[in-house]
């Protein structure tokens, strides 16, 4: 179990990327052709430039406003994180995260350089053990509450469950998502999720190389009255 608290962004990260990571993505702004959505992203990370401090950078086609550059700083007590979008009139963020062993909190913020206001502000809450992770955050400036719990079942083979349940006290709806993982091959990951409001989806990942993988996802919505399945394919390269 790692003991630093990690970063805001490392909070219910386990069960979102269990239940999200590597499934269909969409961005708000996308090329479509016919039936056909495409996408690409980049993501390049240099850690360690001196002892705790990285830079990240994230770069979305055609999706600009996805492109961000953030420096992040962690030791064994505490993270923090800083980040601007590339773009006209940029976002700026500002993240922190304290705690000891098993327990963190922290909290972000982010402001719009554009109406020169308070674009969001969020905190959260973290409890990591080597048997159960769950964590409880708010968001979308006091909209959306957040509880995560994550279980690992086999490190080994990776498997694991998790759930996520979800109010929106604006709208008062509230969702559970449920999904596992295994491994059926050292090669090959499986993934399921299933949601309260009607969504499936499930995702097989392969391996080619050590630093290639293949990802090939679908999503439904069984409560859609057009029933419209989504395919997708992801290409990723990890060096």
């Amino acid at each position: 179990m790692n003991k630093q608290p990690g970063i805001y962004s490392d909070i219910g990260k386990n069960t979102t990327d269990l239940l999200y990571g590597d499934y269909i993505r969409q961005s708000p702004i996308h090329n479509r052709a016919s039936l056909l959505d495409c996408g690409l992203y980049f993501k390049c990370q240099v850690n360690d430039i001196v002892p705790g401090l990285s830079t990240l950078v994230k770069l979305s086609v055609p999706d600009q406003r996805s492109n961000k550059v953030e420096v992040q700083y962690m030791n064994n007590y505490f993270g923090v994180a800083t980040g601007i979008s590339l773009e006209k009139s940029p976002l700026l963020s500002l993240s922190g995260v304290t705690g000891i062993g098993f327990f963190s909190i922290g909290t972000e913020i982010s402001f719009d350089t554009a109406t020169k206001t308070l674009a969001e502000c969020s905190g959260g809450l973290s409890f990591d053990t080597d048997i159960l992770s769950a964590s409880l955050t708010l968001s979308d400036n006091a909209d959306t509450l957040r509880a995560h719990c994550y279980r690992p079942i086999l490190p080994l083979t990776s498997t694991g469950v998790a759930a996520e349940l979800t109010h929106r006290f604006v709208s008062n709806q509230t969702t559970l998502a449920l999904g596992a993982q295994h491994c059926l091959f050292p090669f090959m990951l499986i993934k399921a999720r299933v949601t309260s409001d009607g969504s499936l989806g499930a995702l097989v990942q392969n391996n080619i190389f050590s630093a290639l993988s293949l990802s090939i996802g679908a999503e439904l919505n069984a409560m859609d009255a057009a029933n419209t399945a989504k395919l997708g394919l992801t290409l990723a390269f990890k060096p």
